[in-house]
């Protein structure tokens, strides 16, 4: 409950049913909202209209404590938080037509052209009766609470767990490999996703710490691909007793080592190997009853690591499950000539995350639902006539989509279509013998051809970097 008295619980009474912009930044968001997440506005650490250094945008609010020699009010660069603002007689509830506007906003402030903003790590959009925060990690831009509803008896309790996510920032961005469809591609993207970002800058590479996560006992591909020792303790004994605290995540990672000619051994990236004994374990495992445990464990590693990347199965069950409701994105490879992958596709994102989002704010309340990054074409050798047919298939598959369940999938396929611009282009890594045979020699692709490295470089930054 709101203690009667807050300072901000009076601001929010004293707003009209109509009131602007303006006075939502002046009596609400300026003097108490971002007062209690810690910047102030009397010391320059608060600037309305800030240029975004895209065109002429500007952005309602910016804010960036202060520096020794520099005041962010008159250096106006280098804000860490901005705040988009709409009338309070905007609708901004989930799903609405003005709601989609503004997060389209925010995130067209925060694109790597925005220079201004190229250090701002959390958005904030509200009308005073919704708000809800976003973060950026690199180039994704994802909300990290629901579509908040205010009250004057919720709202200091639903502005300190904002600020309590501002304050407990992990490190990492969790990334689940996930399509329902097998055989797309999903485990070497994940270790090539994994060797490209760890590899070092001299490389080619981009020099972060990555974890890989084989959370797919059944097939194990990634662990036998990489030939990864199983670590003394597994992952199903951390999980299990993960609430007892008697083992420490880092007791199950391992670390993906290579010897090179000149004899010197490498280390890359970190990895949780797949634990068979999974498949051993009674339906009444610890571990099957204590769900969402898998977000809880990887928490405890979040600011060791850059990206947390987890190979998900297929399917639906304990796995596939934990993966996703542990991870803040879900990048999804697809096949061009693969209706069904298309069609899973779809389905994933019209019932099977809102599902998973709604099973995590059991423990963690007011969370988001992952993020679905757009599909990406995997693997395939494409022409131009095949692409046409899979854009016309998937057109029939959003069509369905927006008049069944009244949700728009356009730029889940399509990223870059926009009512003026109908671009159809969809991001593909194509097949060629060498990233499928460096399999055969337990390294990634991205580690032993240069075209390889090129072509993960572009899936990098295309979706991350």
């Amino acid at each position: 409950m709101s203690d009667s008295n807050s300072s901000l619980k009076q601001a929010w009474l004293s707003l009209s049913p109509n009131a602007d912009e303006q006075d939502i930044a002046g009596l609400l968001v300026i003097p108490e909202i971002l007062s209690r997440l810690g910047y102030l506005y009397k010391e320059g650490e608060i600037k309305e209209q800030y240029k975004t250094g895209k065109g002429g945008h500007k952005v309602d609010i910016a804010a960036k404590k202060n520096s020794d020699d520099a005041i962010f009010a008159h250096a106006l660069t280098g804000a860490s938080i901005i705040v988009e603002l709409k009338s309070r007689n905007i609708d901004l509830s989930i799903g609405s037509k003005d709601y989609k506007s503004v997060v389209r906003q925010l995130k067209r402030y925060l694109q790597p052209d925005a220079f201004h903003c190229q250090q701002v790590k959390w958005g904030i959009i509200t009308n005073a009766n919704n708000i809800q925060l976003f973060r950026r990690h690199g180039r994704v831009v994802y909300p990290i609470t629901t579509n908040i509803e205010l009250n004057e008896n919720n709202i200091d309790e639903k502005i300190n767990l904002i600020k309590q996510y501002i304050d407990n920032e992990r490190r990492a961005l969790t990334i689940a490999l996930y399509n329902n469809k097998g055989g797309v591609g999903k485990t070497t993207t994940a270790m090539n996703l994994a060797g490209i970002l760890s590899l070092p800058q001299k490389s080619s590479g981009y020099g972060k710490k990555v974890l890989v996560v084989d959370f797919d006992p059944n097939q194990k591909d990634l662990t036998d691909l990489l030939a990864i020792e199983p670590s003394k303790i597994s992952l199903s004994e951390c999980l299990g007793t993960f609430k007892n605290k008697d083992f420490n995540i880092e007791d199950v990672i391992s670390s993906y080592k290579l010897k090179f000619d000149n004899r010197k051994t490498y280390k890359f990236f970190d990895v949780i190997s797949a634990d068979e004994k999974f498949l051993t374990q009674p339906s009444d495992a610890p571990f099957y009853a204590a769900r969402g445990n898998l977000r809880l464990l990887l928490s405890q590693v979040s600011n060791k690591y850059d990206y947390i990347i987890i190979d998900a199965p297929p399917g639906d069950n304990y796995f596939t499950k934990e993966a996703i409701v542990a991870s803040d994105v879900i990048l999804m490879p697809s096949k061009h000539n693969s209706l069904s992958s298309f069609k899973n596709a779809a389905m994933a994102m019209r019932y099977i995350f809102p599902k998973l989002g709604s099973d995590r704010r059991a423990f963690y309340p007011e969370l988001a639902d992952p993020t679905p990054l757009p599909i990406f074409f995997n693997g395939e050798q494409t022409t131009n006539a095949s692409k046409s047919l899979a854009q016309q298939t998937i057109l029939k598959i959003i069509k369905t989509a927006k008049q069944e369940d009244q949700i728009d999938l356009i730029n889940f396929f399509f990223p870059r279509y926009t009512n003026v611009h109908r671009d159809l282009s969809i991001f593909e890594i194509p097949s060629y013998a060498y990233i499928s045979s460096a399999a055969f020699s337990q390294r990634p692709a991205v580690f032993t051809s240069k075209v390889a490295r090129g072509y993960y470089r572009q899936l990098v930054e295309e979706y991350f970097l």
